[in-house]
C-alpha cells in the first residue's frame, strides 16, 4: 500500500471517561503525506462485569456499560521543514451503572474536546523509521453532574497529555511501533460535592502489526498503565494504578479513500476499578 493509504491516525484519545478504548491503533503513528486531510468517526461498546481494589475482586460490584462515538478530525502539512499534524477530537457517550445495591445511573451527552499537534521529529521513508511527538489539551466542555460524576461523559477538569512514538519497520510489511504517554489533570472541584485530585497517569504501549493482503493488515497492540492515585478532599481513594490491556484489529483499505477498521480490547488485570471488555468500529475518510 501507497503511504497514504497507510498513514491513518496519530496520537492519543481518550474517552472522556479515562477509559482510553479509543486511543492509538497499529500504525496511527506513520505520518500522512503534507496537505492530506482525514476524517474520522468511531463507535463502540464496553461493558463490566468484575471491580476491583489492590487487585482483589469486589463482590457484589456495580455492572457498567458504555456505548460510544467520536469525531475526529485531522490535517497535515509542513512547518520549519519538518510535517505535523494538526486534530480535533469530540467524543460522545452513554454510560449505565447498575446493580450493586445501587440504582440504576446513567447520563448521555457529548463528552470534553481534545486538541492536538503532532509534529514528527525523525521521517524517513526509506528505512520505514518514525520518531513523533504529540502534545494534547483536554477542555472541560463535555456534559457533567456532580450527583452522576462516575457516568458523566465530561470530567469537569483541564488535563494535558503528551504522546512520544517511536515507529520501525521490519520485514517486507511489518512494523514495530512503541509508545509512551503522560497525562496531568486538573481539579475536579464537584466530585459529588468534594474536591477530586489525581496524581499524572503513565501509560506504555507496544504494537506489531503485519500484512495478510495488500489492503489489509492485523496489529496487536500492549498497554500498560500506571500513576493516577486518587485523593478526595485530601484523603486518599484509590491508589496507583497497575493495569494490563491487549488489543486486536483488523484494518482494511476498502480504496484510496475509505478505511475500515475492528478491534477488540480486553483487560487483562486491573489493580483499581472496573474491568473492562469491547469491540470499535473505526471509519476513516481520506482526501
Amino acid at each position: 500500500m501507497n503511504k497514504k493509504i497507510v498513514a491513518v491516525l496519530g496520537g492519543a484519545l481518550l474517552l472522556s471517561s479515562a477509559s482510553s478504548w479509543a486511543g492509538p491503533s497499529t500504525r496511527d503513528w506513520i505520518p500522512a503525506p503534507v496537505g492530506t486531510n482525514i476524517i474520522a468517526g468511531y463507535a463502540g461498546m464496553e461493558k463490566s462485569t468484575r471491580m476491583y481494589s489492590e487487585g482483589k475482586r469486589i463482590q457484589g460490584a456495580p455492572k457498567i456499560d458504555v456505548q460510544y462515538g467520536i469525531y475526529r478530525q485531522m490535517h497535515y502539512r509542513e512547518l520549519f521543514g519538518k510535517t505535523v499534524q494538526y486534530e480535533i477530537i469530540v467524543p460522545m457517550s452513554r454510560a449505565t451503572m447498575k446493580g450493586g445495591g445501587m440504582p440504576k445511573d446513567r447520563l448521555t451527552g457529548i463528552g470534553d474536546v481534545n486538541l492536538g499537534a503532532a509534529i514528527w521529529l525523525y521521517n524517513n521513508d526509506e528505512t520505514r523509521t518514525y520518531v513523533a511527538w504529540e502534545p494534547f489539551v483536554v477542555l472541560p466542555t463535555g456534559r457533567y453532574k456532580g450527583s452522576q460524576a462516575d457516568v458523566s461523559p465530561g470530567t469537569n477538569r483541564w488535563s494535558t497529555i503528551q504522546d512520544f512514538a517511536f515507529v520501525k519497520g521490519f520485514g517486507k510489511s511489518s512494523f514495530f511501533e512503541a509508545m509512551a504517554e503522560f497525562e496531568v489533570y486538573g481539579k475536579n472541584k464537584n466530585y459529588y460535592g468534594m474536591t477530586l485530585k489525581k496524581s499524572p497517569s503513565v501509560r506504555l504501549m507496544a504494537f506489531l502489526s503485519t500484512d495478510l493482503t495488500p489492503s489489509t493488515y492485523v496489529g496487536l497492540r500492549y498497554r500498560y498503565e500506571t500513576g493516577g492515585k486518587e485523593k478526595i478532599n485530601g484523603n486518599t481513594a484509590m491508589s496507583s494504578a497497575s493495569d494490563h490491556q491487549l488489543a486486536v484489529d483488523l484494518t482494511h483499505q476498502l480504496n484510496d479513500q475509505n478505511q475500515l477498521q475492528l478491534r477488540y480490547a480486553q483487560d487483562l488485570r486491573v489493580k483499581n476499578g472496573p474491568k473492562f471488555n469491547g469491540v470499535q468500529l473505526r471509519y476513516a475518510y481520506i482526501f
